[in-house]
């Protein structure tokens, strides 16, 4: 397997255990009870920081797709 290979595989597995450890917490504190709320603005985001969270997550694999595809040439440069 190849130096560049492995290092893909790496950064899979590390974003995969970070992404679920940043998202495992927020789902285990869910309950069906609603929670009692002072004002309207944080009963209107208690239960989207699940979703908010996803999708920063879901940008941020964006990001890294378009990295990995622009790719490197052999002398460090990005290619044309």
């Amino acid at each position: 397997m190849k130096a560049r290979s492995a290092g893909t595989l790496l950064l899979m597995a590390a974003f995969f255990l970070i992404s679920t450890a940043a998202i495992a917490p927020v789902f285990a504190q869910l309950s069906p009870a609603v929670p009692a709320t002072v004002t309207a603005g944080t009963a209107l985001w208690a239960g989207r920081t699940g979703e908010v969270l996803l999708q920063g997550l879901i940008i941020l694999a964006g990001v890294f797709v378009i990295l990995l595809l622009l790719g490197h040439d052999s002398t460090g440069g990005m290619h044309p």
